[in-house]
């Protein structure tokens, strides 16, 4: 009774003062009876949740992809130099490739895959050059910047689609040079690797003749043969047998310096000198023992770097088309661990079985 009497009294206290009267009474809800009023309100919500995950997505690094011909070691230094420009400008780089050579079909895919996916712009290697014509027209016609590294296509520069090649020239030439000194102006030459179809590989054989013929004209060419790897040794083990006065095999590709490598050691040949094109970490460490005399190197490291600066500033405003040529690198037991080759070699090689 004591305890009723004081909460009533309380309660009269309050409204004496004010008190209740000033408390806010809470909004009616707008939505309450209002199915109309509810369903706009969701789509607000809606729009503002999209709005939010457009703006975190806007704050991703922009993305390059960087499709080599296969993923091993003549392209990774590409890829580091790559990557470098591509973290100092804000981009990020999407690095696939095929595992094994010449997979142009495995290309394609990725190349569609990484357009898909929303790449600004591509550096391509191609497996196959006339098989990547069709991929690569498609890409520069929704406006990204295409870069081929390496060996050229059979289109045209233009704004949007860029070289950054191989000087195939100037691999044959220093090739040339190189045998020149160490046969000391005469002696008999085999080539080896001559691919059909594939240009570079002629221009390679072209500048090494004419080098030769103009510079060392008691070198000469005794014969050329077209092949891959098992016929590369299969013709090397061949002219070893025969007994045919060689002095020294020019091989024009990795897979033919590979066999006729081969051929050599079997044979237990080491008066031959074996020079190869395209450095492959497996061969430099038979470059380290003095038995594969030198390597011509494609200089990826640059390719990768100058590819990915082009690649990275979008279409150029006054429309032109860009080529360049990388110079090659001369690889031998004397120079292998300078300094200024350490970019293009990563010396973590085994040998090849």
């Amino acid at each position: 009774m004591i305890a009723m009497t004081a909460a009533r009294a309380f309660r009269q206290r309050e409204l004496s003062l004010g008190f209740l009267h000033q408390r806010p009474a809470l909004p009616a809800d707008p939505t309450r009876g209002n199915p109309s009023a509810l369903r706009s309100m969701r789509a607000l919500a809606l729009v503002l949740l999209m709005f939010l995950m457009a703006l975190g997505c806007s704050r991703k690094p922009a993305k390059i992809a960087f499709i080599p011909d296969q993923t091993d070691d003549l392209w990774e230094p590409a890829h580091i130099a790559a990557a470098n420009v591509a973290r100092r400008k804000g981009f990020d780089v999407y690095w696939n490739g095929p595992t094994r050579m010449h997979d142009f079909q495995r290309q394609i895919f990725l190349l569609d895959h990484a357009i898909e996916k929303g790449a600004q712009g591509i550096l391509l290697a191609p497996a196959q050059p006339l098989a990547l014509v069709s991929p690569v027209q498609q890409a520069v016609s929704r406006g990204l910047p295409v870069v081929v590294l390496g060996s050229q296509l059979p289109l045209p520069a233009s704004s949007m689609l860029s070289y950054v090649l191989n000087d195939e020239e100037e691999e044959g030439r220093i090739a040339a040079r190189h045998l020149g000194e160490r046969l000391r102006g005469k002696g008999d030459v085999v080539v080896l690797g001559l691919g059909q179809g594939v240009p570079s590989l002629y221009l390679r054989l072209r500048a090494f003749e004419d080098v030769l013929a103009a510079e060392f004209p008691r070198i000469k060419v005794v014969s050329v043969h077209v092949g891959d790897e098992a016929q590369a040794e299969q013709t090397a083990r061949e002219i070893l047998r025969s007994k045919q006065h060689v002095n020294a095999i020019l091989c024009l590709n990795y897979l033919a310096t590979v066999g006729a490598f081969h051929a050599l050691r079997d044979e237990q040949n080491k008066t031959v000198l074996l020079v190869g094109c395209d450095q492959r970490y497996d061969l430099l460490y038979y470059v380290s023992l003095g038995i594969i005399d030198a390597l011509i190197a494609e200089n990826t490291y640059e390719m990768g770097e100058r590819g990915m600066e082009i690649a990275t500033g979008g279409r150029r405003p006054d429309g032109a088309a860009l080529v360049i040529k990388i110079k090659p690198l001369l690889i031998t037991r004397e120079n292998m661990y300078a300094p200024q080759l350490a970019r293009v070699l990563i010396h973590e090689w085994e040998p090849t079985p």
